[in-house]
């Protein structure tokens, strides 16, 4: 499947959610592990207010997962996932 199609997602597998912030925005892809493969199912993105510009970067990635956690709050209720951030004082 190629990279740009993305996939459904379904009861097996399970849902990994990347994040990431710039200086102007947030944004996340959610995957999913299908058939040992990892497939994306969705993506988002969304721009800062003018409250939020102003977040040191640490706040930005937090900001970024709490985010994406909630708007795909329907696939990852009650169920194990992962979450990846580049930033390293959230790992």
């Amino acid at each position: 499947m190629s990279a740009d199609v993305l996939a459904l997602p379904n009861d097996e597998g399970q849902f990994v959610l990347d994040c990431d912030a710039s200086d102007k925005a947030i944004g996340a892809v959610l995957s999913q592990i299908q058939n040992g493969e990892e497939r994306p199912i969705c993506y988002a993105s969304q721009l800062y207010d003018k409250h939020q510009q102003n977040y040191n970067v640490t706040r930005k990635e937090l900001l970024a997962m709490v985010t994406f956690v909630k708007k795909f709050r329907q696939y990852l209720l009650g169920r194990h996932f992962i979450t990846r951030t580049d930033h390293a004082a959230l790992l």
